[in-house]
């Protein structure tokens, strides 16, 4: 006589197999044949269920991706820093000649000066009126977002 097994019972096997027990040993302790288990869960593709589960669970609990917007932020901050750095040097490095040369040479090369303080200013986070430092916060926060 064939029996029906209800669909309640196929998801607590279904369980216990996804827990690690074997298909065989729990159609035996259902009373329930081995055949029909095994074939039930080779048509239902169980295992290959089990492992892409197991394969999602893994990579979600290893997940460091952030999203584009994240990585793009990350980067313009990193070039920033990067070209923070570099203008500093060159002002660093160009100051001792400007201090070692002599007035008369200063004033003929004025608008070099001045280029090289508004760069220094803008790159250390100096101004007269203070509006300067106000917009490196602002665009740092746009960027941490």
């Amino acid at each position: 006589m064939r029996r029906t097994i209800a669909k309640s019972t196929w998801a607590e096997i279904q369980t216990a197999y996804a827990s690690g027990i074997r298909l065989r040993e729990i159609a035996r302790n259902m009373g329930i044949p081995e055949g029909t288990v095994l074939a039930r869960a080779n048509r239902e593709g169980w295992s290959r269920q089990i492992q892409n589960a197991k394969a999602l669970a893994k990579r979600e609990e290893t997940s460091t991706a952030v999203t584009p917007f994240e990585a793009v932020s990350a980067t313009m901050q990193q070039r920033g820093e990067r070209h923070l750095g570099r203008m500093a040097n060159i002002v660093e490095k160009t100051v001792p000649h400007v201090e070692a040369m002599e007035p008369g040479a200063i004033l003929d090369r004025i608008d070099d000066v001045e280029t090289l303080d508004k760069i220094g200013r803008r790159t250390f986070g100096i101004s007269d009126d203070g509006s300067h430092a106000e917009n490196i916060a602002v665009n740092i926060a746009i960027l941490g977002r």
